[in-house]
């Protein structure tokens, strides 16, 4: 089991999403009449390929900025989910007229910001610049110069986003609420695996920048220190010549709602806490008659530090640091959601207090305060928005985009001012649905699914996945009567040559090669019995991290963070357990207890879960594959300042050296960084000297 060590923009024109705080005020002055906001003048034009142009004018500063949104309807990728990300990636990877290094030395060479996505850009620059960053854009936008190069390098970066999300609970929690309220088949419930990112091809970018890049399904708003005429003249001359194309709607079957409330669960044998979501469908769009009810209703009910949910599971029950939920309009199909982090022995308890306030506001009408003080708030956040010349330009394309009145936003305040107790009620019962939900629990299945089985209502029957969006049989994933963890470990040994081969091993050096943040590292480690270990990661054969163990002593070094600390007593036994090749070995003159936790589906492949506890208290979780006995991933969750971190490693590509099979690939996540290490040598009984240890 090889170990490693680690080492540890896009700007948008958009609408601020509102978390509502409570205002401080004991005793307010009675609201006065909701005035009509002036929201500030735009000229508006279409360029004749159908672009439409929204151009706010602010002279405050020699600055200007643009953003582009092609307004398409949502793509269902199939077994090749990733590629409409990866398509807005590559459009600013090089044009036929510049490389990749070129483009980004000019975008800096003006201190200009510009970045794309599948569905648009954005850029600013100072005012002088515009011209330069406009042909930039342009060059980008018309000629794109795709390359399997750079394809590759967005697939490795995807696919190193995933390795992070696999064991990031909230990552998992939302991924798989979607694809159960939406299904596999609906675009916004598909999920993107390194299998699907392997799949699409540049073939596909390619059609993708056909198909959708067109200027009739565009809006762009240019805001800042600039006239209309002066930006008609200049996207005359630049995207005038972006030609027009017929995009095609898509229309989507609507997911049904869930007939009555289904538990479902990721099981994750080595979580401490849950990850919850409760979620239903809401057919509310944007700018709907309801919607300002519903952003006040959510406001009030779990929309900040003062809502009803944090105030409950946080500050009352002490069930978790935070419990929020929202309501998110969209053309096709909105939804509702409730979420919170609690510890796994209150898990069903924290449920059922999510049920009881979610019961609550359907069932009661709110206070007159809490409608109050929500309102309060929401007028507060339009207004300050408002002092972004950049809304003015939102608003504006967010009115043409979804057919809104005219004056949906100049009497918005107008709006909120007019909704009542029994609205707030009304909207609650109609887009928040306790007995036809999904609750959805990351977390150790063991421990909280006997207890969640209550809130599912189709006969207890708990629904599971793995955290790939895989359904699991649970039934087929039980351990057998009367394993053990010591059997499991056994097993492990007799699959990778028999522990009496293993101990055969008197001396072994391993060299790995692994690149993070785009740096190459070479990791050298070295063992001599279960003693002595020296454990190096080098860059650029300069040192950047040494341990070395040698009987009852050691020292880590760091030359240049100017670390020379030696270790001792507990943390000395901590090292010895990380730097061993085999620390299994060593479970019992360590005082390590182990335990068969249950069974869990690591990527594809059932595993049995063994938690281990080191004496001073500290867990940590080993996956052994059930019909190789191998070892396919380590979890621990480290205590650290910024809190608890999961720290994850999966083992693959087993080959034998001198009669034992190590791991020649080892894939370590911990936090956002993923280091993939790949074994380039093992030499073993070398006859290694004493002197290779020595402190």
């Amino acid at each position: 089991m090889i170990k490693k060590l680690y080492s540890s923009a896009l700007l948008a024109l958009a609408l601020m999403c509102v978390m509502p705080a409570q205002a401080q005020q004991t005793t307010p002055p009675p609201p006065g009449p909701a005035p009509k906001i002036e929201l500030g003048e735009y000229q508006h034009f279409t360029l004749k390929n159908g672009l439409k142009v929204y151009v706010v004018e602010n002279h405050k500063l020699p600055v200007v900025s643009m953003s582009l949104v092609l307004d398409r309807d949502p793509i269902l990728e199939g077994d090749k989910a990733g590629y409409v990300q990866a398509a807005g990636q590559m459009m600013r990877t090089g044009t036929t007229n510049r490389t990749k290094d070129q483009f980004d030395e000019q975008v800096d060479f003006i201190g200009a910001d510009l970045g794309f996505s599948s569905t648009g850009f954005s850029a600013s620059s100072m005012k002088k610049h515009l011209p330069t960053l406009l042909e930039l854009t342009t060059d980008a936008l018309l000629n794109p110069k795709f390359t399997q190069e750079e394809l590759d390098k967005i697939k490795k970066q995807m696919k190193a986003g995933l390795a992070q999300a696999k064991d990031n609970p909230d990552a998992i929690a939302s991924r798989t609420s979607n694809m159960v309220l939406y299904g596999k088949n609906h675009p916004y419930g598909e999920l993107m695996t390194e299998q699907t990112v392997d799949n699409f091809t540049l073939q596909d970018i390619q059609n993708y920048y056909n198909t959708y890049y067109k200027p009739n399904i565009g809006y762009l708003a240019v805001v800042g220190d600039v006239t209309e005429k002066e930006v008609k003249k200049l996207l005359k001359k630049s995207l005038g010549k972006w030609k027009k194309g017929d995009v095609q709607d898509v229309k989507y079957d609507l997911p049904q709602q869930p007939e009555q409330t289904q538990v479902v669960i990721v099981d994750r044998p080595s979580a401490v806490q849950s990850s919850l979501v409760l979620t239903n469908p809401a057919a509310l769009k944007p700018g709907a008659e309801d919607a300002v009810a519903a952003s006040l209703m959510n406001n009030i009910l779990g929309g900040g530090m003062d809502s009803r949910l944090f105030q409950n599971l946080r500050e009352t029950h002490g069930y978790t640091y935070g419990a929020y939920s929202s309501i998110d309009s969209d053309e096709i199909l909105g939804s509702f959601s409730a979420s919170a982090n609690v510890r796994n022995a209150v898990t069903d308890s924290a449920v059922a207090e999510f049920m009881s306030e979610l019961d609550k506001i359907r069932s009661e009408r709110v206070s007159d305060e809490e409608l109050r003080d929500a309102k309060a708030y929401v007028m507060g956040s339009f207004g300050r928005g408002l002092e972004n010349p950049a809304t003015v330009a939102v608003y504006a394309i967010n009115t043409a985009r979804y057919g809104l009145p005219e004056d949906y936003y100049p009497n918005y305040l107008k709006k909120v001012e007019a909704v009542t107790a029994e609205d707030v009620q009304r909207v609650a019962q109609k887009y928040v649905a306790p007995e036809k939900m999904y609750v959805l629990a990351v977390g150790n299945a063991s421990e909280i699914s006997d207890k969640l089985k209550k809130f599912d209502k189709d006969d207890s029957q708990i629904t599971y996945y793995n955290a790939m969006g895989e359904k699991v049989d649970r039934k087929a994933m039980g351990v057998p009567a009367g394993l053990t963890a010591e059997q499991v470990i056994n097993s492990y040994f007799k699959a990778i040559g028999g522990k009496e081969k293993v101990e055969s091993l008197k001396d072994i050096s391993v060299t790995s090669n692994a690149t993070i943040q785009g740096m190459t590292l070479v990791f050298k480690q070295q063992q001599k019995g279960n003693d002595k270990f020296l454990v190096q990661v080098l860059m650029n054969n300069n040192p950047m991290q040494r341990v070395t163990i040698n009987g009852d002593k050691g020292k880590i070094e760091a030359p240049m963070q100017g670390v020379n600390k030696e270790v001792s007593g507990e943390d000395l036994q901590a090292q010895k357990l990380e730097a061993n090749l085999f620390p299994a070995l060593q479970y019992d003159k360590l005082g390590i207890k182990t335990k068969l936790a249950g069974m869990e589906d690591v990527d594809g492949t059932a595993a049995y879960a063994v938690e281990t506890t080191r004496p001073n208290g500290q867990k940590a979780t080993l996956y052994f594959a059930k019909n190789t006995g191998l070892l396919l991933k380590e979890v621990n969750n480290l205590e650290t300042p910024q809190g608890v971190i999961t720290q994850t490693k999966t083992y693959s590509n087993y080959k034998e050296v001198n009669g034992v099979k190590f791991p020649h690939v080892t894939e370590t996540v911990v936090g956002p960084q993923t280091i993939k290490a790949e074994v380039q040598s093992i030499e073993v009984n070398k006859n290694l000297s004493d002197d290779t240890f020595k402190l």
